[in-house]
């Protein structure tokens, strides 16, 4: 299903769907400079802007599973954090003196939505936008010179992110609403960018500075589960479902990278690709992969065989991102004219 565009744009992109199949993404025109206007597919591929107050631009990063969206407005001067509503009506969040350049990334079932701005010293730190309004800024590790939020659990407890000391990375989480925490502590770097809804948190880290890295998950209470991972080579981790499937890219047998999926347990498996140049983007609660294989949006099934997905009319490049447990894959396809479209497909 072809998404389309907003009149007088002329590309598109899904960055989020919910279980119901209602998504969000951008409406865009032009590439230097690119406008980008967020908007809002209904499940049957109806498209409708989202207001920008204060601004003619912005972006839509997330939506929940109740139809609220988050992302943030361009001003003339500054980026503003946005939640939008089940209706689409647009609130904007007014950052403390001296922040500025605030966006959102992610929200979760209860509304709370994080993201990160710079401080009045032009260092980035993670903060988080609570329902009522309140606003609070997640600070730093100690030593750290900043820190990011990157994405939160369904019920809001659960808060991965990133903070940097001396130039290297470290997985860092907030719980519950109380203090930055490392999540490898001993580890040398480490980085957790993602977290499925019920708060289990999945990256990778070096236990030494040339150490090989190791991919791994945590669960909510930050026990850490390494992942096989039989390389010396790069590693990364882009998706993990709601049952702790997890899916990464990786070298595994140079120079030929390889897709993987691990199983909840940490087992590896190797996507099939023919020798082909292949990719891999997200994971469903049954282990079914989603991503593209020779520039086709491409399917993984646990349990069966590989298949690639239709494109548009004329087109001949499609790439798939997301997948709901309810069978909805969401991506990109280009059409005739050689513009990438926002498509989705329904898995049978």
């Amino acid at each position: 299903m072809d998404l389309g565009t907003l009149p007088g744009d002329d590309s598109s992109t899904v960055l989020a769907v919910n279980e119901a199949g209602v998504m969000v993404g951008l409406s865009m025109a032009g590439r230097d400079p690119r406008h980008d206007h967020p908007v809002r597919w209904e499940a049957n591929g109806g498209i409708t802007a989202l207001p920008t107050p204060g601004g003619s631009e912005g972006q839509v990063r997330d939506i929940n599973e109740n139809g609220v969206s988050a992302g943030y407005v361009l001003t003339a001067t500054a980026a503003v954090p946005a939640r939008w509503d089940a209706q689409g009506q647009a609130t904007t969040l007014q950052v403390p003196p001296g922040y500025h350049n605030a966006t959102a990334f992610a929200i979760s079932d209860t509304d709370v939505v994080v993201g990160n701005w710079l401080t009045p010293s032009d260092e980035y730190h993670g903060f988080r936008w609570d329902p009522d309004g309140q606003v609070a800024d997640l600070g730093v590790l100690p030593g750290d010179t900043w820190g990011m939020a990157e994405d939160i659990s369904a019920d809001g407890r659960v808060i991965v992110g990133v903070a940097n000391r001396a130039g290297t990375g470290h997985a860092v989480r907030w719980v519950d609403g109380g203090p930055i925490t490392e999540l490898a502590p001993l580890s040398y770097s480490s980085g957790a960018h993602i977290v499925n809804d019920h708060g289990v948190a999945a990256g990778s880290m070096h236990e030494t500075g040339s150490g090989p890295p190791i991919p791994a998950t945590w669960d909510r209470d930050g026990t850490i589960h390494r992942l096989d991972w039989p390389s010396p080579h790069s590693v990364w981790v882009y998706g993990i479902g709601s049952t702790g499937y997890v899916v990464g890219y990786g070298y595994l047998n140079p120079p030929s990278p390889s897709a993987v999926i691990w199983d909840p347990d940490g087992h590896l498996t190797v996507l099939p690709d023919d020798g082909h140049y292949v990719d891999v983007e997200a994971v469903d609660g049954e282990g079914t992969a989603v991503g593209s294989l020779e520039s086709r949006a491409t399917v993984w099934p646990r349990n069966g065989a590989r298949t690639q997905l239709g494109t548009l009319p004329g087109g001949n490049r499609s790439q798939a991102y997301r997948i709901t447990d309810s069978g909805r894959v969401v991506g990109t396809a280009t059409t005739a004219a050689g513009k990438d479209h926002a498509v989705y497909w329904t898995l049978g």
